[in-house]
């Protein structure tokens, strides 16, 4: 995808070179007003949901510091990187990417972030599935309307590692992501009864590290080493043909539950599917919309009858059964902006060939536009 594309969708494409702190100081000088926006906005967000000020969240995220320095050192560099580029503080750096912790890491213990609607509709399409016979991976991102104005994509190159290119917030370093070496990484937020405010690596710092990885086996080693702060999701594909979907709890590896492909898919949302996990989900009681995203986004795939195309994943993608809680998510106008969510970005990648199709927002209300990110690593 040319910057050109990248404009005419209104995101911001910001391309990163160099070590760790050079790419996060030069991300934060090209995103300083959406990093600072994302910061204002985390200080409401915070303060209605979870009940902290920002002096009292800054405090509970620079806890975290520890755990990433010792999983994921280069998280650091990078986040140190920003900060000095953004010119914002480290401790709001942390605040912005522990922003999953400090709004849910006490859901399991019954808080109202428990009762906090879904996010995300995920998907994966292995070869003997989909139309061209190639790996197809994709999702819509569901957040906070205010989101659509935090957006960026990333485009990241790097010798020693897999250059990447992620859709993510200001100031994160990754979410949905798909590098060079034809892994693809979608997510989905859960939260469990476990998630009683754990030290542990955050979900994001997690996410980041995936792009890491050149193999599928080694994304998921990622995931069971990571003493991880939060349950999460983590939907996992690979341009050779193999997906996996991989369900977290906050914890060791004994919070770790695998599922491979059914006829040809896999497909997530932001409820426990995994049967001994289910009894410990601390939102699907309050939320079941995502039971009704996965049976929507299934039963579309299923259509297709084995041969599932670009198109028919766009157009499951924007499906509005269930509204405003369906697949392509609009805001709720009966609901407060900081309670309410909408598809912030809708992405399906191929991963054989190194191409994705992007639309912000609600993916019924524009088109999607082509972006082949491989070639913009060839040569790096």
């Amino acid at each position: 995808m040319s910057s050109t594309v990248l404009s005419s969708l209104g995101l911001p494409h910001i391309v990163l070179r160099g070590s760790p702190y050079e790419r996060g100081r030069r991300y934060g000088e090209a995103a300083r007003d959406r990093i600072a926006h994302a910061r204002g906005m985390y200080a409401k967000v915070f303060a209605h949901r979870a009940g902290l000020d920002w002096p009292e969240a800054v405090r509970r995220a620079l806890t975290y510091e520890r755990a990433i320095g010792e999983f994921a050192p280069v998280c650091l560099d990078e986040m140190r990187g920003l900060a000095k580029g953004a010119d914002i503080a480290w401790g709001d750096v942390m605040a912005i990417n522990a922003r999953s912790e400090l709004m849910y890491s006490h859901a399991g213990g019954g808080s109202a972030a428990a009762a906090l609607s879904g996010e995300c509709t995920s998907f994966a399409v292995l070869p003997e599935a989909s139309a061209n016979h190639h790996t197809l991976v994709g999702q819509n991102w569901d957040w906070l309307p205010f989101a659509l104005d935090t957006a960026v994509v990333l485009e990241v190159h790097r010798n020693d590692l897999p250059s990447y290119i992620t859709i993510a917030e200001a100031g994160h370093f990754s979410k949905v992501g798909f590098n060079a070496a034809g892994l693809g990484v979608c997510t989905n937020t859960l939260l469990s009864t476990r998630d009683q405010g754990a030290d542990g690596v955050p979900y994001h710092s997690v996410l980041r590290s995936l792009m890491d990885a050149t193999t599928i086996s080694g994304a998921l080693r990622t995931i069971y080493a990571a003493p991880r702060a939060l349950s999460a999701n983590y939907l996992l594909a690979h341009s050779d043909g193999q997906a996996v979907n991989v369900e977290t709890t906050a914890g060791d590896a004994s919070g770790v539950h695998v599922s491979l492909p059914q006829n040809g898919h896999l497909v997530h949302g932001n409820h426990f599917l995994a049967p001994h996990f289910a009894p410990l989900d601390a939102r699907v009681a309050q939320y079941p919309d995502s039971i009704f995203r996965v049976d929507t986004m299934r039963r579309g795939l299923d259509a297709a009858g084995g041969a599932v195309s670009i198109a028919v994943a766009q157009a499951t993608l924007r499906d509005h059964r269930n509204l405003p809680e369906a697949v392509c998510s609009h805001p709720d106008p009966l609901k407060n902006p900081l309670e309410s969510r909408t598809t912030v970005i809708s992405v399906v990648a191929d991963l054989e060939v190194g191409e994705l199709w992007m639309t912000p927002g609600p993916p019924c209300e524009s088109e999607y536009r082509r972006f082949d990110f491989s070639a913009r690593f060839k040569g790096n």
